[in-house]
């Protein structure tokens, strides 16, 4: 009896020692969970900037220089900005044609102060262009007689031959009058009445300037 007890001692003793042993197994636990992935934030991207175009260049203005005339030529035509003076050219001559009432007083062939300034306009093209005869004609509108706008239209242009020739330019001038027979506008109207407008560009002065030794003119 006491042998078996010995023996249920031991037993229970050996039991013990063996759960007690270093590296001995117990119970296994279950597995940790598996740490749950961290969801990644996707940061919005910023969108590069675009790349901003330059500017286009704007083109510099053309300048448009002005060449020594006083006059202006726009194809066969002559005109002279703010001025009453006007013409036209070709391949051989310039025409000038100068308001008699802007040189003269009516009735008169003495130049006027003002004067100046328009037949100077005319001594730049002759110093720069003349070559050859330069032709000065004088007319006149329709009133009078006959004789008496042949001598006006002589004596106008002489002054301005005068003029010229006064200032240096010493050219191969001509001069002559025409009175009222060349008019580039009707001294009357239709029905016989004045046209005052029609008078007024009649009484002119002409100039032509022959860019050769030629005469071209008339």
């Amino acid at each position: 009896m006491k042998s078996a007890k010995t023996w249920l001692v031991s037993c229970t003793a050996l039991a013990l020692l063996a759960c007690h042993q270093p590296g001995a197994s117990t119970a296994p636990e279950s597995d940790p969970p598996a740490p749950e992935p961290k969801s990644q934030t996707l940061q919005p991207v910023a969108p590069e900037p675009e790349q901003a175009m330059p500017a286009p260049q704007a083109a510099p203005a053309s300048r448009i220089e002005a060449s020594g005339s006083s006059l202006r030529a726009q194809g066969s035509g002559l005109s002279a900005s703010g001025s009453s003076l006007s013409g036209k050219q070709s391949d051989f001559n310039i025409q000038i044609d100068l308001s008699a009432d802007v040189l003269f007083d009516f009735d008169k062939a003495e130049l006027k102060p003002e004067a100046n300034a328009e037949l100077q306009k005319a001594a730049d093209v002759i110093a720069q262009k003349g070559k050859g005869v330069i032709l000065i004609t004088g007319h006149t509108d329709g009133k009078g007689s006959d004789a008496y706008n042949l001598r006006l239209s002589r004596a106008r242009a002489e002054a301005v031959k005068n003029w010229l020739i006064a200032q240096g330019l010493q050219q191969n001038y001509q001069t002559e009058g025409k009175g009222a027979a060349h008019p580039v506008a009707p001294n009357t109207h239709a029905d016989g009445s004045d046209n005052p407008e029609g008078r007024a560009k009649n009484r002119r002065v002409e100039i032509v300037v022959n860019k050769t030794a030629t005469l071209g003119g008339q």
